[in-house]
């Protein structure tokens, strides 16, 4: 039977039990793959690709290979192809364009170079494995300017390595033997392309004891440590990742957990200005869990924090981060243990996420509901009618205190539209998968029939989203725009507009609604 169907079997035979296991809030379960059922005994590091035709892929790393599954239909996924490499508990996985680089611990692992660009076609190709470093325990990638570090490098010319990715699927080792004079266990470089470090490339490296070192890797044959930002309690300095606006540093230490004594927390760091960065804050789940893997996409860090699962915080206040979701892989206790979840990957065009399990293998969720925002009006605007009262704080609830509009007594001929409002909110960005709102109103006896319409801002019109006759009870309406939700959103203010209209369903002297609640409901 061909491999790609009969693994869509085992998945389906998976899911029952799977789905029974899981606890989790606003996170939910879609299909998992096991590690026993791919020939190996553990699972470690993960990464994502999108094909161009749009097909979603998980690169889940395993004891002995790499698996590449297609998980365009997540409760549905398949194998495509599985790349072996020598038995290693860890693995770290990186994509540039439709290549994929992976070194391991194992000795003589290299980095392999794996052509991804007939995936669709079931094709994954093992292009080459480079010889040094034999051994790396992660791999990181500068997709601005095209390089790939291999960190933690071992069997090479040292412990920080640098590749020019000019031609993909050859890196060639640039700059120093090594990067950086202390090992690294992870790094992010970023090299920025606006503000006062346009131009730059900037490396974020995880350095253990030592804390958060700040290279400066611009001229590769001269990296210039700027500054090694310390924090209370260092344990062991593991990984971390930018804020969507390049001003914050989110980290975590991997051993505070277990060898102080502290609860989950993950470090906050002003960024802002490299070179003077310094240590703000922390926050966490209030659990015993150890934290592992994070990342950062529209205003939510995603945490692989092993034995507690995969936490979701939204950063958009990047000093008061709260939890939104949760869904834990494993059940068995949430203590400073390294089982559970690895790493994951949350940076999918359809928002599903897949998380590595050590001992579950690929996880395949869905955390729309924990990433809907609920964006409060920021001013409103009588259109047509007279506002009798209320004001743009009773927007946020439905309480029967809302703005009073009343119409005035339409002329011969007439339009019998009388009353109209238009709300503005704020999205984070502009391009948010979903765009929902929640309208309550309270007509007059007579009733209305109301339309909301949003202000679609690529043709600079209105856009009907919903009609319906009101009568005189409260009313509230659940809208899902559909199509592409980017058009409802300004892209450079990022704001959203909505259009209530009231047509009274006869004429009269005078008519009156309640505009009792207007929020919109925002998924990143």
């Amino acid at each position: 039977m061909n491999l790609r169907v009969s693994m869509a079997f085992v998945v389906a035979g998976l899911m029952g039990a799977a789905c029974a296991q899981l606890p989790s809030s606003k996170v939910a379960l879609r299909a998992q793959i096991n590690p026993a059922s791919l020939g190996a005994t553990s699972g470690n590091d993960c990464w994502g690709y999108v094909s161009p035709s749009g097909r979603e892929y998980a690169l889940i790393g395993l004891s002995n290979q790499v698996a590449f599954v297609d998980i365009t239909n997540p409760a549905t996924p398949v194998v495509v192809e599985q790349i072996p490499h020598p038995t290693s508990d860890w693995a770290g996985i990186k994509v540039y364009g439709h290549h994929a680089y992976v070194g391991s611990e194992a000795v003589g692992t290299g980095i392999q170079v794996i052509d991804m660009s007939q995936i669709d076609q079931g094709v994954v190709t093992l292009v080459r494995t480079l010889p040094s470093p034999g051994r790396s325990h992660t791999l990181a990638v500068d997709p601005i300017a095209g390089f790939l570090y291999a960190c933690g490098s071992r069997d090479g010319t040292g412990t920080t390595m640098c590749f020019s990715l000019a031609n993909p699927s050859n890196p060639v080792q640039v700059g120093l033997p090594s990067m950086t004079t202390n090992y690294q266990h992870e790094g992010v470089p970023i090299t920025y392309t606006t503000g006062p470090y346009a131009g730059r490339t900037i490396w974020y490296g995880f350095s253990e004891g030592r804390g958060v070192d700040i290279y400066d890797f611009t001229n590769k044959n001269n990296p210039v440590l700027l500054k090694r930002a310390t924090y209370p309690n260092i344990g062991y300095c593991h990984q971390g990742w930018l804020s969507d606006d390049k001003r914050f540093l989110f980290v975590d230490d991997e051993f505070d957990e277990r060898n102080l004594s502290v609860t989950t927390r993950t470090l906050i760091f002003n960024v802002e200005d490299p070179a003077n960065a310094y240590f703000v804050g922390t926050f966490g789940s209030g659990l015993a869990a150890v934290d592992h893997n994070q990342y950062v996409s529209d205003g939510f860090t995603f945490q692989a924090n092993y034995r507690s699962g995969l936490r979701i915080f939204d950063v958009e206040n990047a000093l008061a981060p709260v939890e939104v979701g949760w869904i834990d892989t494993y059940t068995s206790s949430n203590n400073a243990g390294f089982n559970g979840a690895w790493s994951n990957y949350p940076f999918f065009p359809s928002g599903n996420v897949i998380i590595s399990d050590i001992e579950r293998g690929l996880v395949i969720v869905d955390p729309t509901e924990a990433l809907t925002r609920t964006r409060i009006p920021t001013n409103f605007t009588t259109l047509v009618g007279t506002l009798e009262s209320g004001g743009l704080a009773q927007l946020a609830t439905a309480n029967g205190a809302g703005l009073e509009i009343t119409g005035g007594r339409p002329g011969v001929g007439a339009p019998r539209e009388q009353i109209q409002v238009a709300v503005m909110g704020r999205a984070y960005d502009r391009k948010p998968q979903k765009v929902a709102l929640t309208v309550v109103s309270i007509p007059g006896a007579s009733g209305y029939t109301q339309r909301i319409d949003l202000m679609n801002w690529t043709t600079g019109q209105y856009e009907l989203i919903d009609s319906r006759v009101l009568t005189g009870s409260s009313t509230a309406v659940n809208l899902t725009a559909t199509g592409s939700p980017e058009r409802f959103v300004e892209p450079t203010t990022l704001e959203i507009q909505a259009r209530v209209r009231w047509v009274p369903n006869e004429r009269a002297r005078r008519k009156a609604v309640v505009l009792d609640q207007l929020v919109f409901k925002v998924t990143r």
